[in-house]
């Protein structure tokens, strides 16, 4: 599989784990790895580089993607994973890259193959993001977004707006199919989801 060039993927573990107790999500095993790790795995044969977007257990992260990961400025803490994704933008940016690739922590089960999918969806209309449709659900969160949406993002978490699909929405986000597993896109964010 070829790794496309001038693009950064993005691991999103930043959030409060409020459904698990305060447990750090990523940090939750799931077939005897922590989540975050078949996610990092499954970024790491599709993108070049992946940055870990955390804001807590940061030694543990760091030795998963060691010099990578990415806390939020102080005035985005707390804002939701829209703020992890301005900083994966912004680093994307000083890294010379032209698109994030983003999956967050809590879908384990996500494949090399669907973040691949994205991604050359992307590629055809670079200058808008491509997210991931399952079954007629869209996933904001699964997808690639490029670097040139960053300025309207930082406005609209300013407007203190953190819905994730009106985001998607405002920036002409396109739907890419992908006709999975559900396994594959089974957010697992609480801890029913953790039975398989």
């Amino acid at each position: 599989m070829t790794r496309p060039e001038r693009i950064i993927g993005l691991l999103l573990a930043g959030g409060k784990g409020t459904r698990m107790g305060g447990q750090d999500k990523g940090l939750v095993p799931w077939q005897g790895k922590a989540m975050a790790e078949w996610v990092l795995r499954a970024l790491k044969t599709v993108t070049p580089a992946v940055f870990i977007s955390a804001n807590r257990s940061l030694p543990d992260y760091e030795r998963l993607a060691p010099g990578r990961i990415l806390q939020d400025p102080p005035e985005l803490r707390d804002q939701g994973p829209l703020a992890g994704l301005l900083t994966g933008l912004k680093t994307a940016e000083v890294q010379g890259a032209e698109a994030v690739l983003v999956c967050p922590c809590d879908t384990p089960g996500i494949t090399p193959a669907t973040l691949s999918a994205l991604v050359t969806a992307w590629q055809t209309q670079p200058d808008r993001p491509a997210i991931a449709e399952h079954n007629g659900r869209l996933h904001p969160l699964h997808g690639v977004y490029p670097v040139n949406v960053m300025v309207e993002l930082d406005r609209w978490l300013a407007s203190d707006n953190r819905r994730v699909m009106g985001f998607a929405e405002s920036v002409g986000a396109v739907a890419v199919n992908c006709p999975e597993t559900d396994e594959v896109f089974r957010n697992r964010n609480d801890f029913r989801g953790l039975e398989r």
